[in-house]
């Protein structure tokens, strides 16, 4: 078959139909979650934002992550207690390695270590003192203790990720810590308060928003970056790739009437 020109355009030029297209039945829906991550990206976790977190670019410290910054702490605040306890008990623990070295010589039983009660209570005191300024002043202060820091938390008021606890409720918050240390010379009440922090630590691993109960008295949140933020409705996806501001939600608005495939003929007359 060989080439044939196309026909000449129909008098007067195309008319588009009255109205442009159609909508298509049941009227045009915009799709419902935007552009989706684009391939290779991870999608973004469900949570109350869209993101992994209490928002954009958060994510909640998990119980893994807090045990190592209590790890850090608990070395940290060994140092000064060890130096205060070498203070208060270092000639009655010189004393009581001799008493028990006599004793295996001589056969014997070994001697109990006996403290005195002024010394245990000023320890107790400074237990109390350092836990205070520690978990409370330099969590207000600075936003998080050392082992926080160190490993990329930091505890912010849940109703404003934005800013630290004030100093009240970091003094609440940390009652787990400086509680037991100031109970230590009641037996019974110490050892139920260190139950209380174990379990008050513990509580992490089911909590939906990885709060530990000392979290929850404090009305506070251990949090890190994560994830950048996430899709925007009707947008682009985040940074790093390119965003633009998603339209204004509207009418919807239908494929424009198909422009005419020639164009229209010349005016005629005189």
């Amino acid at each position: 078959m060989s080439w044939q020109p196309p026909s000449a355009p129909p008098p007067g030029g195309y008319t588009p139909p009255p109205g442009g297209y159609a909508p298509p039945p049941g009227g045009y829906a915009p799709p419902p979650s935007g552009y989706g991550p684009p391939p290779g990206y991870p999608a973004y976790p469900a949570g109350p934002y869209g993101s992994p977190g209490p928002g954009a670019g958060l994510e909640y410290v998990g119980f893994g992550r807090r045990v190592g910054g209590c790890a850090i702490d608990a070395l940290i605040m060994a140092v000064p207690a060890a130096v205060v306890f070498s203070i208060l008990f270092g000639s009655q623990l010189s004393t009581y390695i001799n008493q028990v070295s006599a004793a295996r010589q001589a056969g014997q039983a070994t001697p109990a270590l006996v403290l005195t009660g002024g010394g245990l209570v000023f320890y107790s005191l400074f237990g109390f003192a350092i836990s205070v300024l520690y978990f409370g002043f330099l969590v207000a202060g600075w936003g998080s203790t050392v082992g926080q820091r160190a490993v990329g938390a930091r505890v912010v008021c849940e109703e404003d990720t934005a800013r630290s606890l004030p100093l009240g409720r970091a003094l609440a918050r940390s009652v787990f810590f400086w509680g037991p240390a100031l109970l230590d010379e009641v037996r019974v009440v110490s050892d139920f308060a260190l139950l209380l922090v174990l379990l008050a630590g513990l509580w992490v691993l089911w909590d939906a928003r990885k709060q530990g109960l000392h979290d929850k008295l404090g009305r506070a949140l251990v949090v890190r970056p994560g994830l950048p933020p996430p899709v925007a409705a009707y947008g682009q996806p985040a940074y790093p790739y390119a965003y633009s501001p998603s339209p204004a939600p509207g009418p919807p608005q239908y494929p424009p009437p198909y422009p005419p495939q020639y164009p229209p003929a010349p005016p005629t007359g005189p």
